[in-house]
């Protein structure tokens, strides 16, 4: 159960909750108040999107520079692991052959508002391109909420 009213801090607390709303000590924002296995306040719908593009890692500069001339102002970056239909490979080390399983990508992931996701796409497809397997692969997900910390800003205006 949710509550929206400062109702409730007067159901409860009687006698304390006049001296406190009058006194302003208490600086709660009880339209926000809920309870474990409570449903969320509804809030109105906003449309983001998280993408993330999975690509080699030569390739890094040209995107951000790429995200930047479209006017993304954040991204963050992780490097990782793995493969994909290319499998990994075999390489010469000292005379011995080893097989290196997973090979070195970088993971770029951008919140972004849902009309911007054409041309983040877009830039993202173009600067990683090479042509050659293993060029990478971008993924979309919704985005339900984003909240900036120093500010507390949310939603796209934390983006």
């Amino acid at each position: 159960m949710c509550f929206v009213t400062s109702g409730f801090l007067a159901s409860v607390w009687p006698d304390q909750a006049a001296d406190t709303l009058q006194s302003q000590t208490l600086r709660l924002d009880l339209s926000r108040v809920c309870f474990p296995g409570a449903s969320p306040p509804i809030r109105e719908k906003v449309f983001m999107k998280l993408v993330t593009a999975i690509i080699k890692p030569f390739k890094l500069d040209d995107v951000r520079e790429s995200l930047s001339e479209i006017g993304v102002q954040g991204i963050t970056v992780t490097e990782v692991k793995g493969f994909g239909r290319q499998k990994g490979h075999t390489e010469l080390y000292r005379g011995a052959e080893y097989v290196v399983d997973f090979l070195p990508k970088v993971k770029i992931d951008v919140a972004i508002d849902d009309k911007d996701l054409d041309r983040v796409i877009e830039a993202i497809t173009k600067a990683a391109n090479t042509g050659k397997i293993g060029d990478g692969k971008i993924f979309v997900v919704n985005l339900e909420q984003a909240i900036r910390i120093r500010t507390g800003e949310t939603d796209t205006d934390a983006i």
